[in-house]
Formats: C-alpha cells, sequence, structure tokens
C-alpha cells in the first residue's frame, strides 16, 4: 500500500504537462468509458420502477458504494500488478491514470468551439457544440443563453473536471483521483432531481458535494485572481463573488460560477430546460454589461491561469510535505 501514497510527484507533474499539450488520449482506451460502462450496468441491474422511494435511495447508497470501490480496486490492482513487473512501468500507468483524470484542453476546446461557432454567427452550430457541455436543453436558446451557459459550465468544469482530480491525485494517487471521477461521473449520470433519480441518484449527488467542497471554493480564488489580468477590480469581483456565491442550488457551483460572473461583470443564472422541464436558475452576479462571445475567452483563460496556478501549487506543497515527513 505504501508504494500507492508515494507515488512520485513527477508523475503528476507529466499527467498535467500532457493534458495541457496532448488532450485526452483519442486513440487510447480511456477509463471514464468503462466507469461509464460499469454505472450503466449497475444502475440496470439495481433500479426498478416498483421501489419505494427509501428503497431506492438505498440502492443508490449500494450504486455509490459497489461503483467507487470497483473502480479505486481496479485502479489500485493494475498498479500493484505493474509495479511488480517494473517500477517504471508503475510509473508509466500512474501517469497515464492521471492523465486521463484530467480534462483542461478538453475543456478549452469544448468552450473554444462555442465561441467560434458564434463570431461565425452559427447559433445552431453554438448550441450543438454546447450540447456536448451542458445536460440541459440547448435547441432553442439565445444566443445570450448560450454564452451564459458556456460560461456557466467552463468555471463549474474548472473544479470539476481538473482542480478536484488534481487536488485528490496529489493527495491520493492515481486510486484517490478515481475514486473522487467515478463519484463526480455518476453525479452526472444519476444526479438529477427528476422521477426516475431524484431518490435513486441522492446518494451520488450528496458524495459529490462533500467530495467537491473544498476544490469548489479554491477554484473561486483562483479565478478571482484573474480579475487585475482581465482588466477587472479584484475588489469588485471579490465582492460580487461573496455577494453572490451561495444562491445556486448547489452548494458548490455557485462559487466558481459566481466568481466568473464577478471577474467579467455579467449576470448569470435564468431560464432554462432540463428533459423537457423549464428551470429558473437563480441570478448569479450584477449585469453591468450584456454577455458577449468574448467572454467565453476570457472563462477559458480563467480556466487555463487556474489550472497552471493550482498545480504549481498543488504540486509544491505535496512536495514539501513529502520531504518533510519522509514519505
Amino acid at each position: 500500500m505504501r508504494f500507492l501514497m508515494n507515488t512520485p510527484v513527477t508523475s503528476m507533474l507529466f499527467a498535467v504537462v500532457l493534458d495541457v499539450i496532448a488532450g485526452d488520449p483519442k486513440s487510447l482506451w480511456h477509463p471514464v468509458m468503462g466507469v461509464g460502462k460499469l454505472i450503466h450496468l449497475l444502475e440496470r441491474s439495481l433500479y426498478r420502477e416498483k421501489d419505494t422511494p427509501s428503497l431506492r435511495k438505498r440502492k443508490g447508497i449500494l450504486l455509490v458504494l459497489i461503483g467507487s470501490t470497483t473502480v479505486t480496486l481496479f485502479v489500485y490492482a493494475m498498479l500493484a500488478l505493474a509495479f511488480k513487473v517494473s517500477f517504471w512501468l508503475y510509473y508509466l500507468l500512474s501517469v497515464y491514470f492521471l492523465w486521463t483524470g484530467l480534462a483542461g484542453r478538453t475543456l478549452k476546446q469544448e468552450g473554444l468551439n462555442v465561441h467560434r461557432a458564434l463570431i461565425e454567427n452559427q447559433l445552431k452550430e453554438a448550441r450543438k457544440r454546447l450540447s456536448m457541455l451542458v445536460s440541459r436543453q440547448t435547441e432553442v436558446m439565445s444566443e445570450e443563453e448560450v454564452i451564459k451557459a458556456a460560461v456557466e459550465t467552463v468555471s463549474e468544469n474548472t473544479s470539476d473536471g481538473i482542480l478536484a482530480p488534481l487536488f485528490f491525485g496529489v493527495l491520493f494517487g492515481p486510486c484517490g483521483m478515481w475514486l473522487y471521477k467515478t463519484v463526480n461521473t455518476m453525479d452526472s449520470m444519476v444526479g438529477y432531481k427528476n422521477q426516475r433519480y431524484f431518490d435513486f441518484g441522492w446518494c451520488a449527488a450528496k458524495t459529490d458535494d462533500v467530495l467537491n467542497f473544498i476544490p469548489a471554493r479554491l477554484t473561486a480564488w483562483f479565478i478571482l485572481f484573474s480579475a487585475p489580468i482581465e482588466g477587472r477590480s479584484l475588489k469588485r469581483a471579490i465582492e460580487v463573488y461573496q455577494k453572490y456565491k451561495n444562491c445556486h442550488e448547489s452548494p458548490n457551483a455557485g462559487h466558481p460560477e459566481s466568481a466568473a460572473a464577478g471577474v467579467l461583470g455579467i449576470s448569470l443564472g435564468g431560464n432554462a430546460v432540463y428533459f423537457g422541464k423549464p428551470l429558473y436558475k437563480p441570478a448569479l452576479g450584477e449585469a453591468e454589461k450584456e454577455p458577449e462571445p468574448s467572454d467565453i475567452v476570457k472563462t477559458v483563460r480563467m480556466m487555463e491561469r487556474a489550472y497552471m496556478m493550482s498545480a504549481v501549487m498543488f504540486i509544491m506543497v505535496t512536495a514539501m510535505g513529502r520531504w518533510v515527513l519522509h514519505v
């Protein structure tokens, strides 16, 4: 077990470099594909329409326990077997698992794809591109709604797809990162407040909230540090963040989103449609100007800065901690 807790810090550094340069390894098997198939299989095995709400909730707890344990043990077993063969095989596999747990370049590309479609006056294409990033329905969105949704998802996923995996990766290695990724993927698949998942997805949603508590708040502050670079008063951005950070339905998503709104000087939230049902999302931020396509680019830049600052901080702190503790 010790070797898993002593994953070389350089493996995370290489993983970040690979993510920034290459993004997701599309030509290789990606662990998220396996996690998604596992969750789908478990859902089919556990979920029954006839179950009572309390039984669905208990089965949802089983989903989280079985799913997260299975993935974590799989990563552990793969690394343990690799370690027995060769340290370098173990090292390369560690880098691979850490690399595939990060989504910085992919998030950047998808966000910029939405921006590119908008500046080319291809609203239909922008909606299509946005649909790859969000679970809400995009078919009838206005340009302003597309911009706001893109800013929201890029800022929120700066936490979910980058800082949180980094956080758990530097603390607990690939096993910790993929335990988090499994819970986060479950939340994205079953963590909805509709008739099917209200009870069954309750545990996945709550567990994801707990795991994202620290990363979401760190993300918000890393985003806020971009204010002076984007020509915005840091003091004003912080004021907006402090005012709106708890207005979101999610205990975590409102933090990076309101931080982004504070830096951009726009108001996020408003009407959205999820699975055919309209939902009003409370306003985050103050409308000092109308949302513009360039706000998506600014949010991507804020994401990149948060990524680099957090990676440097997490890796340095972990390296120093291990040096002090001799682990």
